[in-house]
């Protein structure tokens, strides 16, 4: 091995080991230092120092407040100060969710919908860009053009699936994206906004794209598409949504229909097989310096699968621990698909390999496995003979997110099956970050996703 490969992991080792035993004695401090505050404030107040006691306890809580938002960064991240902005914003966010949750009967991803992932009315109108909305066949979308398109220019395509664990849709902020890649490339964009769980769950969301990808086959003039130079792409779920509208149109082929030559899937969610990969591992929860956790992801793909069910907190530990994998299962060849044989030495491992679990929670694995181990929810999955029918295709994934290693897996999966795949890793970057236009690094992956598209469309 690489002796600077080496030296990252012992490197990135030792930062986790001390990440942990910080936030070990961070949380044993914190309550120490909030119990002790609350008594000093309560005694006060008792012995008749009413303003002081207060005074005390509010700062007590401001403190607590200010030790809960603060994120530690690892040496890996890029742009630091930004990333803590962004977590401190979440987990501000997290407790008013909670609270929310505590005092109505709205499903929690309704309320964290409702309350912090903005339209676009408040965006400033952009001169180079023309929008409008419109539905396609009952789908709801928003059509991207240059604001000088004329005449009989045809241009380059894209449909493109936002993310947000398909419960979620930033508009606001994929707005502001979109309008960005159309000043990098000159093209048309069909932006879907698909129904959202746990509303309308699985399959409502391949659906309705569905609906929008097949008009747009049919209608590229309408659009002033060239029907030569079309392009699917999606980031997270949305990269889960290109491949299953590619798997849907060769296994539903139309003759004489225009195909999409490319396919661009952003740190795409593509498998619910594997819960206990190396980066389902290490970012497991809240603690974790990412946008994107294990416990989150787990509860979006249950959303997306049952609805309005209610979270069990029991049932996603067991997922985590792939107790839903039955003997049958354990048997087959999907397992082979999520190896991490597959995954580049200088990726971060955890510090404790946990091994799989061997106990079987057969309750959990008729509830989930039908509907987890579906194609449509976990295209990894499909036959070789339809993903090795697959388009061009990029990939790109970060280090600090908890489906990280999908990424690889599809690679892998791809290749092997004879796809021409380009797959850009971002190290120091984590879940989400193109949408932030704060970020430096966002508007670079923009300009090489849109570099590839100049490439192959």
């Amino acid at each position: 091995m690489d002796s600077s490969i080496i030296e990252r992991k012992r490197s990135l080792s030792a930062f986790w080991r001390q990440y942990d035993g910080f936030l070990r004695f961070r949380q044993t401090m914190g309550a120490v230092v909030f119990g002790s505050g609350i008594v000093i404030a309560l005694s006060l107040v008792g012995t008749g120092y009413t303003s002081v006691g207060i005074l005390s306890m509010v700062a007590v809580a401001l403190v607590s407040l200010a030790d809960y938002l603060y994120v530690p960064m690892p040496a890996i991240a890029d742009e630091k100060v930004q990333r803590q902005k962004i977590l401190a914003k979440l987990r501000l966010g997290n407790l008013w969710i909670w609270l929310q949750t505590l005092m109505g009967r709205e499903h929690i991803m309704q309320i964290a919908r409702r309350n912090f992932h903005p339209e676009a009315t408040k965006n400033p109108p952009d001169p180079e860009v023309m929008t409008e909305d419109m539905e396609l066949d009952g789908v709801t979308v928003r059509i991207y053009q240059p604001a000088d398109l004329q005449g009989e220019e045809k241009l380059p395509g894209v449909v493109y699936f936002h993310g947000g664990g398909f419960c979620w849709e930033s508009f606001g902020l994929y707005d502001i994206m979109i309008k960005t890649m159309l000043k990098l490339k000159r093209m048309v964009v069909v932006y879907v906004r698909y129904r959202l769980a746990p509303e309308f769950p699985f399959p409502a969301a391949v659906d309705d794209c569905f609906t929008v990808t097949r008009y747009v086959q049919k209608n590229t003039k309408q659009f002033k598409m060239d029907p030569q130079r079309l392009a699917l792409m999606g980031d997270s779920a949305g990269g889960n949504l290109t491949m299953n509208m590619l798997i849907r149109m060769i296994t539903e082929a139309v003759p004489d229909l225009p195909k999409f030559k490319v396919q661009i899937a952003i740190y795409p969610y593509i498998q619910a097989l594997d819960f206990k990969t190396p980066s389902y591992q290490i970012y497991d929860n809240n603690k974790t310096p990412t946008l994107l956790n294990a416990d989150l992801m787990i509860k979006f793909l249950v959303t997306y699968a049952l609805g309005f069910a209610t979270f069990d907190e029991s049932e996603i530990r067991k997922l985590l621990e792939n107790k839903h994998w039955t003997t049958e299962l354990r048997n087959s060849n999907l397992p082979k698909l999520v190896h991490n044989d597959v995954l580049p030495e200088n990726l971060e491992r955890p510090n404790i390999k946990m091994p799989v679990s061997k106990s079987i929670d057969s309750s959990l694995a008729r509830k989930f496995n039908d509907i987890f181990l579906d194609p449509r929810f976990s295209p990894l999955l499909a036959d070789d003979e339809i993903l090795g029918k697959m388009p061009k295709t990029y990939v790109m994934s970060t280090e600090l997110d908890c489906i990280r290693d999908d990424a690889f897996f599809l690679t892998d999966r791809l290749r092997k099956l004879g796809v021409d795949v380009t797959h850009r890793h971002w190290g120091g970057m984590d879940h989400a970050f193109l949408v932030f236009s704060t970020y430096e690094s966002s508007l670079k992956a923009l300009q090489e996703i849109t570099n590839y598209l100049n490439d192959n469309l």
